[in-house]
């Protein structure tokens, strides 16, 4: 295929995807930005069936992309969605659109979703897509955040896979994070369905005692591939990984906080809100270390 190149997509900020031009891929073809809409009937839109990522590229390469597609696929499939493309040409479609909108850094959202050909809840007849869209990356405000415990918790893993990052699971994120903004905090923390501490609304949680990493075991949230790559730098600089189950109460032991996700990376939290007192994150040595070493590793 050739590719065209332009000057499409910048970093200029703006206020509304809305806004851009380039091109999104989808099934297949690239789609103009201001052209790429689906229909008013289309069966996801309705009942969250879709599956997604959230990547990001870093001067032109994608972090993780292998992991992330592969990721991809198994969403799908655990929500039993055939995806009509195979992990090499999902791979190829992001590395193509990436050079034909000219941009080096950027979030980049894959979506699975089913057609409009019925709204019935199963239909053999439904149509399963595909889109890749890459948004320009732009700076995020500077500072630790704070956070509070939401009163929703996480489903049972009986009830949704975790693991499967599903357009339904962020109802509940959606609605959690709406709740901590109008309180006045900057993210909520989910805890699961036994009360332990499980995640922030789009992001995975840790807590530093000791020069030494605390993190929920993942078996009520996404494992996510970021909290992976921390791990494993942690581990490469004898840094102690321990995960266990958390519970609210012991937040207060510990002396940093952060949180870690594809589009957050790593994200200091200076205090928690557990109701009956607000705690406090004094330092943030260990956090600075793991995020300069996240920050070396995707643009390396």
């Amino acid at each position: 295929m050739t590719i065209i190149q332009e000057n499409i997509l910048t970093e200029k900020p703006f206020k509304n995807l809305n806004q851009l031009s380039g091109y999104i891929w989808i099934n297949g073809r690239f789609i103009a930005w201001q052209e790429a809409k689906i229909h008013a009937l289309t069966h996801s839109l309705h009942y969250s069936g879709g599956v997604f990522e959230g990547e990001k590229a870093y001067n032109g390469k994608i972090f993780k992309l292998e992991e992330h597609t592969q990721r991809l696929i198994e969403s799908a499939k655990s929500l039993s969605i055939e995806v009509p493309y195979s992990f090499e040409k999902i791979i190829e479609a992001h590395q193509l659109l990436i050079t034909k909108n000219n941009i080096k850094d950027a979030y980049i959202r894959p979506l699975i979703w089913f057609g409009s050909e019925s709204l019935n809840l199963i239909n053999v007849n439904l149509s399963v897509n595909l889109l890749i869209a890459a948004v320009p990356s732009t700076l995020r405000p500077s500072g630790a955040l704070s956070l509070h415990i939401a009163r929703w918790r996480k489903c049972h893993p009986n009830s949704l896979p975790p693991q499967c990052k599903s357009s339904g699971h962020y109802n509940m994120m959606i609605v959690c994070q709406k709740e901590a903004k109008s309180l006045g905090y900057d993210d909520a923390i989910l805890l699961d369905w036994r009360g332990y501490v499980a995640e922030c609304s789009t992001a995975n949680i840790f807590f530093v005692k000791d020069d030494q990493l605390f993190t929920p075991i993942a078996d009520s949230f996404l494992n996510g591939i970021t909290r992976q790559t921390i791990i494993k730098l942690a581990n490469d600089l004898n840094i102690k990984v321990i995960e266990e189950y958390i519970t609210p109460d012991r937040v207060g032991e510990f002396n940093e906080c952060f949180m870690t996700g594809t589009a957050v990376e790593v994200k200091g939290i200076k205090s928690i809100n557990l109701g009956e007192r607000n705690v406090i994150f004094e330092d943030s040595k260990i956090t600075n270390l793991l995020k300069k070493e996240y920050n070396d590793l995707v643009y390396k």
